[in-house]
């Protein structure tokens, strides 16, 4: 019996602390950030993380703000991110979006800190990253004009993130050959 009382007392610690590794959409708005494993010092994710921002981004004023070998933020643009369908017509708004990104040895936390839309009219809207209740309709559902939102953000936000391991392994193996 104190054996059973121990896991469970380990299993609610562990899931208490267990971090995301993947962005997901909810009524409760979008995860946090999320944290991703990678064997390398803080320095060096720092040093490739600022490469693929550079070399990522269309505009040279990307980088928002860098706090040497500890954090970058940065802006991107996505054009046609969300695209709502009403009347017969798709109407397909572009996201500005900023990304703080913090290094640790061993890991990164990656984090979306702000979005905007705009669409074709020049409207703007700010989304609450905290707080997706509008894009559901009274029975808990996404609403159907907004079907694609799930997928948009996920899509963008843990696209972006594989993105950048993907170039980190790259720029890792090019390093050490």
């Amino acid at each position: 019996m104190k054996l059973k009382g121990i896991l469970l007392m380990v299993f609610i610690s562990a899931s208490t602390f267990a971090q995301d590794t993947a962005f997901k959409f909810s009524k409760e708005g979008l995860t946090d950030f999320i944290v991703t494993s990678y064997d390398s010092p803080a320095k060096d994710l720092f040093k490739r993380t600022v490469a693929w921002v550079k070399e990522n981004n269309k505009s040279a004023d990307a980088v928002k703000s860098v706090v040497e070998d500890e954090k970058i933020t940065f802006q991107g643009v996505k054009d046609n991110f969300l695209c709502s369908k009403a009347g017969g017509t798709t109407v397909c708004s572009n996201a500005t979006y900023t990304i703080e990104i913090t290094f640790k040895d061993g890991k990164y936390k990656f984090a979306v800190t702000d979005i905007v839309l705009k669409d074709i009219n020049g409207k703007i809207a700010r989304p609450n990253l905290d707080d997706f209740s509008e894009y559901y309709d009274k029975d808990g559902n996404v609403k159907k004009y907004l079907s694609d939102a799930p997928n948009s953000y996920e899509g963008l936000f843990n696209g972006l993130n594989q993105s950048l391991v993907t170039y980190m392994d790259k720029k890792k193996k090019a390093d050490n050959w």
